[in-house]
């Protein structure tokens, strides 16, 4: 697991090695023949007729995912192009400003995922006996609005229109606190695809924040609604914010259609970060009233501390009561971890390391021990192969308790390589 936050964003699934493509903005047929460029185009040019100075930049990449199963012949092999454009116009004393990127992202090889690969022999057959598909479908070719926001600055308040990220909480694998984004486990600092909606923003002081959130859905009704209030408390050097969503929540999946299940979901969330001790620490949660099953809390805390020698280390806890307490877990738990992120059984313990080892390389090593047994480990390296292209090595490896959240005998290994501009 990479410390660095939201760098860029995922093109791998959720889950224990897998997730799901980026959610956004598919295009027509005649956007994939000239979207990009007449998008770009267009953007420009309205930039342009306001005075603005627009700024461009992006990112090419090239991936290449490669899993084996214990219970599947051969290796299952993802490859894909994605070029990312950034757009940036409006700053200093213009108090409208926007920015936004798109993607365009090629599969090569595979366009879907066998998910009986992912599960516990017993779940698998399950899923076979519903009748229903067994593979997870990906677009052979995406043109999409990742991210396109416009801000008006009139400070102390700030109101943004448009596709932007709404990521709350200080937790690293996981955010409780977060119900618009969804994270993958063995790669979560990717940057997550936007969510459309309108924010109002209030600043006060030092570190005073009030934010509210509209993220419109079909109908008022059917929108979601979220709430943060944020202070720093001064004396004890602590970040403090309390949440609230009001939201339709998708993150549960029926089995004979892999189709997402809506339900009516409230939350009340704490968040609280600083030192202690000379270690930076965090915890996060929240408790969750829901439309179509039972209420539950789930909380994370972690704390970190570098080394004279710039050896990082970090250890997190997860606690889940909407999980199952014991393996094995149903296949409904299964199918909301690989397609929505959640998480499997009570939760997980994450420890590890990561550290420069030399200038222009970085490695890290993180290990996930479930409560069931079960254990995912997730080496990386990092190497900077010039100012402006990176080449970057990850995957996970499982063991312990067959039927635990890790079932072992799964293997994925990530090859990506960038290219910015």
């Amino acid at each position: 697991m990479s410390t660095e936050r939201d760098r860029r964003p995922a093109g791998a699934p959720k889950g224990l090695a897998l997730g799901k493509a980026p959610r956004g903005l598919a295009l027509g047929r005649a956007a994939r023949r000239c979207g990009l460029p007449l998008i770009a185009s267009l953007v420009l040019s309205g930039a342009s007729t306001t005075g603005a100075e627009p700024a461009l930049s992006g990112y090419f990449e090239q991936m290449l995912q490669v899993d084996y199963g214990p219970d599947v012949a051969g290796e299952t092999l993802i490859d894909y192009s994605k070029l990312r454009i950034d757009l940036t116009a409006g700053s200093g004393e213009n108090r409208f400003a926007f920015r936004g990127n798109l993607n365009a992202m090629q599969y090569h090889t595979r366009t879907g995922y066998d998910l009986a690969l992912y599960l516990p022999e017993e779940r698998a057959q399950e899923l076979r006996r519903a009748g229903g598909p067994t593979r997870l479908p990906l677009p052979e070719n995406r043109i999409y609005l990742d991210n396109a926001w416009l801000t008006w600055d009139g400070t102390p308040l700030r109101l943004r229109l448009g596709k932007q990220q709404l990521s709350w909480g200080p937790g690293h694998a996981f955010n409780p606190t977060d119900l618009f984004h969804e994270k993958n486990l063995i790669d979560p600092t990717y940057e997550k695809e936007g969510v459309a909606a309108l924010r109002l923003d209030a600043h006060w002081g030092i570190g005073g924040q009030a934010s509210l959130i509209m993220a419109p859905g079909a109908t008022f009704r059917h929108s979601g609604y979220a709430v943060r209030l944020a202070t720093y408390l001064g004396g004890l050097g602590y970040d403090l914010a309390l949440t609230a969503h009001h939201v339709r929540d998708s993150t549960a999946v029926d089995p004979a259609t892999l189709l997402r299940q809506e339900q009516r979901r409230d939350a009340l969330g704490l968040e609280l970060s600083g030192p202690l001790l000379g270690l930076g620490c965090w915890l996060e949660g929240n408790y969750n009233w829901m439309e179509a099953e039972p209420d539950f809390a789930r909380a994370i805390g972690g704390c970190d501390y570098t080394l004279e020698n710039g050896l990082h280390v970090m250890i997190e806890a997860l606690v889940d009561l909407r999980g199952r307490r014991d393996a094995p877990y149903p296949l409904r738990d299964w199918l909301a971890s690989l397609l929505c992120g959640e998480p499997i059984g009570r939760g997980w313990v994450m420890s590890g390391a990561d550290a420069d080892l030399s200038s222009l390389l970085r490695g890290s090593l993180y290990v996930f021990g479930a409560y069931d047994g079960s254990i995912l480990v997730n080496p990386r390296l990092q190497w900077w192969v010039a100012q402006n292209a990176q080449l970057e090595f990850f995957g996970a490896l499982t063991a312990g308790n067959e039927n635990g959240a890790f079932p072992p005998g799964l293997y994925s290994i990530y090859a990506r390589a960038n290219v910015y501009f």
